[in-house]
């Protein structure tokens, strides 16, 4: 009997009960959330892809983590607490796929109750191709010039390669990439530094165990190749007894050298000359030419090795004072 009006009681205008319920529920659920403090982060969005493919498409950088909890909560939640990733593992053919970004929380985090996580966005459609990899140049960028006359004779990196990996079509148009730029301008002597790589394309990432390459630049002057022409050869040493008649042909040649060292040279006045210190007798003769030039410069293609002169008794009437003559 006290059972059934138990029964008859409770089951009394129950409609109302039950709206009274409910509505106690939600204000109690409202006042737990209106308890609730949030945070908003900028978490980098990396790749996780252990199979056999790779994305093909861009994606964004970075996601937007909202967490949710207590005042004192939130104040120990931190960004290094949150990381989110695309995980592509599980994918095994080529084609566009909606992949969820899964987010992963700190021990410290997870701890932690109440703790509401919400991601946006929360999946980011990629189109992926098979994965593959090579090993490509590596090849130094420089910028600027060197000196005035001065040339880069060679450049090289340590390590000489590379290894890349990524979709396909995107390693497979790939030769080489690229260091940062070294800077070459004014240079004047050899230079070795050890410098990065530049941004490749978003699709690739570098294999290496080395974040720096090791550049050595080697700068060398400029070869330059001058040309003399119609030079006039200095006759030395006549005995005074002789005289030279008749004119000394000229003679042509080049100096092959370097720009610092031959640009602005000026040939001395005793530069190509005959000796004549042996000839004792009038008469013609071949002599040998000679060259009175810096010990690092050289005489190429001559006109001529030897040029004739004719000799004379020297007259009362034409006489000279002894020594040089010039034509």
């Amino acid at each position: 009997m006290k059972a059934n009006r138990l029964i008859e009681k409770i089951t009394e205008n129950w409609p109302a009960k039950v709206i009274c319920f409910v509505m106690a529920l939600f204000l109690y659920i409202f006042h737990q959330v209106s308890l609730l403090d949030q945070k908003t982060f900028t978490v980098p969005l990396s790749i996780v892809a252990e199979g056999g493919m790779y994305p093909m498409s861009d994606y964004p950088d970075y996601v937007r983590v909202t967490v949710r909890s207590t005042t004192e909560n939130i104040a120990e939640a931190l960004q290094a607490d949150i990381t989110a990733s695309l995980d592509l593992t599980t994918y095994n053919e080529e084609g566009s796929y909606s992949v969820p970004v899964s987010v992963h929380l700190s021990p410290k985090l997870l701890l932690m109750d109440p703790f509401e996580v919400t991601v946006k966005p929360e999946s980011i459609t990629l189109r992926m191709e098979e994965k593959t990899l090579k090993y490509v140049s590596v090849t130094p960028a420089t910028s600027g010039e060197p000196a005035h006359g001065y040339i880069i004779k060679e450049i090289t990196a340590e390590p000489e390669t590379v290894q890349i990996i990524g979709p396909h079509s995107a390693v497979d148009s790939t030769k080489q990439v690229f260091t940062d730029k070294i800077d070459v301008n004014k240079l004047t002597a050899d230079k070795s530094v050890d410098v990065g790589l530049q941004n490749i394309n978003s699709l690739l990432s570098i294999q290496s165990d080395s974040q720096k390459f090791h550049v050595t630049i080697t700068v060398v002057p400029e070869p330059l190749v001058r040309n003399f022409a119609h030079v006039p050869v200095k006759v030395m040493f006549i005995s005074p007894q002789l005289e030279l008649t008749g004119n000394v042909p000229d003679i042509s040649f080049d100096i092959n050298s370097t720009v610092p060292l031959l640009e602005e040279y000026q040939l001395d006045d005793n530069a190509v000359q005959i000796d004549c210190s042996a000839i004792k007798e009038p008469g013609t003769y071949e002599l040998p030419v000679k060259f009175l030039l810096p010990s690092y410069f050289t005489a190429d293609n001559r006109s001529a090795d030897t040029v004739k002169i004719t000799l004379a008794e020297k007259t009362s009437a034409g006489e000279k004072i002894p020594g040089e003559i010039r034509n």
